[in-house]
């Protein structure tokens, strides 16, 4: 039985505006950051409906957030997030990699959760069948109609 759904950030909740970037959201981030001028909200955007999503499921169970590094961390962001997120756990912070199945370990352990009881949803096929290797229900991100349905689908079962 899912007890918790643990969501990656970086494209799954949050995209680059410029829909050409192919790169890392925190490294683009970082280098932005190096103009004073710098407005997160003028690079990035949120994708509302999946987080409209996780907004209707928050009354059902916990949803929490696990990413690799800090963009999470921007003030713009926080009152897209906290009003939704539980625990928000950073690979980086916890000295370990989204690769590495050991870090999905981590996350059920400081969630006090049995690894089958949590869902994780990623965009990367790695973090996904690391996770899956550590025991977790997984949902790789493609879509908003696909995650939705499988995520319905796996709260059914």
């Amino acid at each position: 039985m899912i007890k918790a759904i643990v969501s990656d950030f970086s494209r799954v909740l949050l995209f680059p505006k410029d829909k050409s970037y192919k790169g890392g959201l925190n490294t683009l981030h970082i280098e932005l950051a190096r103009d004073l001028n710098y407005k997160v909200l003028d690079h990035f955007e949120f994708n509302i409906e999946l987080l409209d999503f996780y907004t209707s499921l928050k009354s059902q169970l916990p949803i929490h957030m696990f990413t690799s590094d800090a963009i999470q961390d921007s003030p713009e962001f926080q009152p897209y997030l906290q009003p939704i997120f539980g625990e928000i756990m950073s690979a980086k912070r916890m000295n370990v990699t989204k690769e590495d199945p050991e870090a999905y370990r981590l996350v059920a352990t400081h969630l006090n959760l049995d690894p089958g009881e949590i869902l994780y949803i990623d965009d990367a096929f790695e973090n996904i069948e690391a996770a899956k290797s550590a025991g977790f229900n997984v949902v790789l991100y493609k879509d908003n109609s696909g995650l939705v349905e499988r995520v319905n689908t796996a709260l059914k079962n």
